[in-house]
């Protein structure tokens, strides 16, 4: 049978979602829980990649097995036996045929930033910091750009080799909220497309900060897309404000 997971992780002490060789990934870690339970080796599929320090609210991943565990409580099963920094929200059983990843109509990525002036150490893994101020309107106005199909060559770090560079976003939110008694400013990112390419999300918002800080004009982001040029685009947010939020199928 095939089992569905949905997955909530953080990600700061992996290398990523990918297994890696020499170094401890999230689909690793949940493939070695369900050996520690089965017997059985299973690879995870899932529904895409999280860099090292990305978190993920609800990653889909799917495996195949036969074991007498009732798909519903492979969660509970598995929850017992993962590090807490690794939670199975849901396990169910689906189609044979069905794909975690190719069956995948839109993705939906936030990410955090923490507007303030001090310095903290609560937050370094799970925001990116800056100090304020930002210019939140030339955000929104500079956001506006991405929406559409474009080809987004210009927001993709070398490194992967897709079979196509056009991307469509359907929505980008920048939300503003106060932040943990007087804290500071939480910066919330919202992007939904129907894919990503390699680190399209943390190029996106990078340019985005660079026209709250009056670095670049809004119009600025429109002349990046159409340039298809990374050189024009270098900045990269940290990995550690990406969440992976949700999966539509």
């Amino acid at each position: 049978m095939r089992i569905l997971l949905t997955i909530e992780y953080r990600g700061t002490n992996y290398h990523g979602w990918q297994q890696q060789k020499n170094s401890n990934s999230i689909s690793q870690t949940i493939e070695k829980a369900i050996f520690n339970i089965t017997g059985q080796q299973v690879r995870l599929k899932g529904a895409g990649r999280t860099d090292a320090g990305v978190h993920a609210y609800n990653m889909k991943a799917h495996f195949d097995i036969d074991f007498p565990i009732p798909p519903e409580k492979f969660a509970y099963v598995l929850n017992n036996t993962l590090p807490p920094d690794i939670r199975i929200i849901n396990s169910e059983q689906v189609d044979d045929n069905f794909h975690s990843r190719f069956d995948a109509k839109s993705k939906t990525y936030i990410y955090k930033i923490l507007l303030t002036d001090k310095p903290g150490g609560l937050y370094y893994d799970t925001h990116y910091v800056i100090k304020p101020p930002l210019d939140i309107e030339a955000m929104k106005e500079a956001s506006r750009h991405l929406l559409g199909t474009h080809d987004f060559s210009a927001f993709m770090t070398q490194g992967s080799k897709p079979s196509s560079t056009v991307r469509t976003i359907t929505d980008v939110s920048i939300d503003l909220r106060d932040f943990d008694g007087g804290y500071g400013q939480e910066l919330i990112f919202k992007i939904t497309g129907n894919s990503f390419l390699y680190n399209m999300v943390r190029v996106i918002v990078a340019q985005l900060i660079k026209a709250g800080k009056k670095k670049l004009k809004p119009d600025d982001i429109k002349k990046i897309l159409e340039s298809k040029q990374r050189k024009n685009a270098r900045e990269t947010a940290p990995a550690h404000g990406l969440y992976l939020l949700d999966i539509e199928y």
